[in-house]
């Protein structure tokens, strides 16, 4: 069970709402913010193709442009990495991985497909040892036999899923690949206890070498729906603790589904949906969802603090 506490910042002198919880996946937070690489989709369709792109500065004050491709993530997908990122993130269960055999380590670095200029081995990726079954479980899920088909065929599509990075110089690309990788990677899945790695970005943030965001997973498992969840995972990595935020609704609907609404009738329905979720999300513990007095279409938004 969580304890909280009150505090105090020296910036706001506000009282910061604290959460002592070691129930969190630790996520690099471009991962969390970008628009479109996990999405609500209408499974009654194919699974289209995506290529997205999002420009970060690390904490070097390198500019990077993120460029990714594969088949559309949806929220089981989010869902099944934050698992992911749940179990590496525990120092115990990162595997050192003079700890593994050849064969797997060499399977697992196959599968990152690492390439470019500026070349990632798998001495950059943060492994540990786990399961189908166990995935379920910290994703909220069941362990049926057909959501453990689900979570496989999840591992699978991240797995190829592939991102580029390039340098950029007074906001010119440069023409070349700095580096590129799969998002995840796995070795023996399929029979049950496996090794599962986690690209180079979301090792360096558990690491401490990127900016990362504490994602509660007990509320994120408390939280419905898929817009719920998806919105969630945004706010998380965007609001602040010390401090209120505002944005706009229109905003948000964006940040969901990464791409604008087919005609008016549609952005009403998201718009609904996202005012939906933002009051289930607005009752969990220390978060602080509010309309502006002046305009009911801006919110006034606020997180807790986990430590």
């Amino acid at each position: 069970m969580a304890l909280t506490k009150n505090a105090l910042t020296k910036t706001s002198k506000s009282k910061i709402h604290a959460i002592e919880r070691m129930d969190c996946a630790q996520i690099e937070s471009t991962h969390a913010l970008i628009d479109g690489l996990f999405k609500p989709i209408d499974h009654k369709l194919k699974r289209p193709s995506f290529n997205i792109q999002q420009k970060i500065t690390t904490k070097a004050g390198n500019n990077l442009t993120l460029e990714w491709q594969g088949i559309q993530l949806d929220i089981t997908d989010q869902q099944v990495l934050l698992a992911i990122l749940r179990i590496v993130s525990e120092k115990n269960r990162q595997i050192p991985q003079s700890k593994i055999d050849n064969t797997s380590l060499k399977a697992l670095s196959k599968s990152f497909q690492f390439e470019g200029t500026k070349l990632a081995t798998i001495t950059d990726t943060l492994m540990a040892n786990t399961s189908l079954t166990e995935i379920c479980t910290v994703a909220g899920m069941s362990d049926s036999g057909q959501n453990i088909e689900a979570v496989y065929q999840s591992i699978h599509r991240m797995q190829c899923t592939r991102c580029w990075v390039y340098q950029e110089t007074d906001m010119n690309l440069k023409k070349r690949t700095e580096l590129g990788f799969s998002l995840i990677a796995h070795w023996g899945m399929k029979e049950g206890n496996a090794y599962i790695g986690i690209n180079p970005f979301l090792s360096s943030a558990i690491l401490g070498k990127m900016q990362v965001t504490h994602l509660d997973m007990t509320h994120m498992r408390s939280v419905r729906g898929e817009i719920g969840k998806k919105l969630f995972l945004w706010l998380s990595a965007w609001a602040s603790y010390d401090r209120t935020q505002t944005i706009g609704l229109d905003k948000l609907v964006g940040h969901v589904w990464g791409d604008s609404a087919k005609d008016n009738a549609a952005l009403r329905k998201r718009r609904l949906r996202v005012r939906t979720a933002l009051d289930g999300i607005g009752k969990l513990e220390g978060w602080t969802i509010q309309p502006k007095d002046t305009n009911d279409a801006i919110f006034n938004i606020r997180k807790p603090k986990y430590i």
